[in-house]
């Protein structure tokens, strides 16, 4: 069973034999770009049966090199300008396909930072002090004011809304 994360590999292995085919039956002749990308793809290839993680970022850039138009890997440049800058549609397309298929991969790599026990429980001690700095300065405000502060659509942050509703409980309003 093939991994489907070899796809962009597999098509930019392709792409490559199909451009180095065209040379050797035409006149067509390939530039240092072709040669670059020649030499990150192998890379490439090799990292991916031997090591997975370079193989995620060494791939990874010379996707981003081939959409900027510094390497190339088919004998045909497709290019698209955005002012001075040329971007190369075929890599733009194998790296969106890339990112999608490795995702799992490049989670692992790049995790989200989770919150701890502490840093939740420190948040929410931040968050109490914050209330009750509210509170001891809106004890003294008449109860309209009160009612306008604790309302949702009001442009008070959520811990003065918090604070207004406490004090309206205390005084047995709300």
């Amino acid at each position: 069973m093939m991994k489907k994360e070899i796809i962009p590999i597999l098509i930019c292995i392709l792409l490559l034999l199909y451009s180095i085919g065209i040379t050797l039956l035409t006149d067509y002749v390939l530039n240092y770009k072709h040669y670059l990308g020649i030499a990150l793809i192998g890379i490439s290839t090799i990292l991916y049966f031997k090591n997975k993680k370079m193989f995620v970022y060494i791939f990874g850039l010379t996707l981003i090199l081939g959409i900027i138009s510094l390497i190339d890997i088919y004998y045909w440049e497709i290019l698209f300008s955005i002012g001075p800058i040329n971007f190369n549609p075929i890599f733009l397309a194998l790296l969106i396909t890339f990112l999608v298929l490795n995702k799992k991969q490049l989670n692992e790599m790049f995790p989200e930072k989770k919150l701890t026990e502490q840093d939740l429980t420190n948040k929410n001690l931040e968050t109490e002090k914050l209330i009750e700095s509210y509170q001891r300065k809106f004890q003294s405000k008449p109860e309209s004011e009160l009612k306008s502060i604790a309302d949702e659509n009001s442009g008070y942050v959520n811990e003065a809304k918090t604070a207004a509703k406490r004090i309206l409980k205390t005084k047995n309003v709300l």
